[in-house]
């Protein structure tokens, strides 16, 4: 009798369990453009936080292709490449040195401009 009990227990704890996670909502990192427009500001002026840098670089961005490539030359600013080393830690809050923020600078630039180039949709 005991047994029986106890699976009929764990049965429903476990449904309630799976019931639970089912209904909740999934967490997801899906940064826009304007998000990371911000975080790029952030990384010249010495405000951002070196986690949320290592966020954005280290996860693909698959529901945009041209913020993914723009997160893959921010990676190698991190990280380097065969050819180019790693920028430096800067002084303080930087993340990166002068001259690895006038790279950010450049892709910040670029990433400004695919916001500008952005088509324009309004509903009615």
């Amino acid at each position: 009798m005991e047994l029986l009990v106890t699976i009929l227990l764990t049965t429903l704890v476990l449904s309630g369990l799976f019931w639970a996670l089912m209904r909740s909502e999934k967490s997801r990192y899906r940064p826009d453009r304007r998000k990371v427009e911000d975080l790029l500001k952030k990384v010249i002026d010495g405000e951002a936080q070196s986690q949320t840098w290592d966020l954005y670089v280290g996860y693909p961005i698959l529901h945009d292709p041209e913020l993914d490539e723009i997160r893959r030359r921010c990676a190698l600013l991190s990280e380097g490449d065969e050819e180019h080393p790693p920028y430096p830690s800067g002084i303080g809050r930087y993340i990166f040195n002068r001259a690895g923020r006038q790279q950010v600078e450049l892709i910040l630039k670029d990433l400004q401009q695919l916001i500008a180039d952005e088509p324009y949709n309004q509903d009615f």
